[in-house]
């Protein structure tokens, strides 16, 4: 099987070549040169059967392109975009460490107040009876609510998804390869973001990395049973 990759974005002044859908092993020297390599897994693989395991993926990438980068005629400036399935800040920063340069986040970012798409919650009206009450995330009333703890809820949905496509006015829809679903406004963006800067340096501290490219797909790493991912993974 070949793998599948299309170019996604050009732009008129700058060209930003992507190279897209890396999904089964094979020679990548087609990659280097490319401004940005996105590497991607999301519902599609569980709908379709085709897909690669994320980290191996990053992986793999990564040490093709330092062997490729090694010869004179690859330039050295291709970088890895991980795409689909993030969950946590210890998902992100595993993918840094196996090679990728950056991560493209969804559903994490989704849970902040701060995002885009509709912000609501639930008002008792009787024992049987709530109704949804649509707010502005950014009003004095939105931060209140959060601050005290008071449940908040963003809708979320994959851009393959039906939702969208009828949003996009498209009268014949297609196969749904993504997910609709409502989640709990968990934190802001700023309180995130910190949140991951410490983790960050907390990894590479452990790792023996001062800088960030030091880090990035430079770290040792070790392949564990079940039995150990489980348990950290609560």
């Amino acid at each position: 099987m070949k793998l599948k990759f299309n170019e996604v974005k050009k732009e008129k002044i700058k060209i930003k070549s992507f190279v897209h859908d890396l999904t089964v092993k094979d020679d990548h020297s087609y990659c280097v040169g490319r401004d940005n390599l996105i590497v991607h897994n999301c519902l599609t693989t569980v709908q379709t059967g085709i897909g690669y395991p994320m980290a191996s993926l990053i992986k793999e990438c990564s040490q093709t392109l330092k062997e490729l980068n090694g010869l004179s005629n690859y330039p050295s400036k291709t970088q890895i975009v991980a795409d689909g399935g993030f969950k946590k800040y210890s998902d992100i920063i595993k993918a840094l460490a196996l090679g990728a340069d950056y991560v493209m986040l969804g559903s994490i970012f989704n849970k902040a107040l701060e995002s885009a798409g509709e912000t609501i919650y639930y008002k008792q009206l009787t024992s049987e009876i709530k109704r949804k009450v649509i707010i502005d995330q950014y009003s004095d009333e939105s931060y209140e609510r959060f601050n005290a703890e008071l449940p908040l809820y963003k809708t979320f949905r994959g851009m393959s998804t039906k939702d969208v496509q009828k949003d996009w006015g498209r009268t014949e829809l297609k196969t749904s390869e993504g997910i609709v679903k409502t989640q709990q406004v968990e934190y802001t963006i700023k309180g995130w973001v910190e949140n991951f800067e410490s983790y960050l340096k907390s990894a590479m501290s452990y790792t023996g990395k001062k800088e960030l490219p030091q880090f990035i797909g430079g770290v040792y790493y070790n392949f564990i049973t079940q039995n150990s991912f489980n348990r950290f993974n609560k």
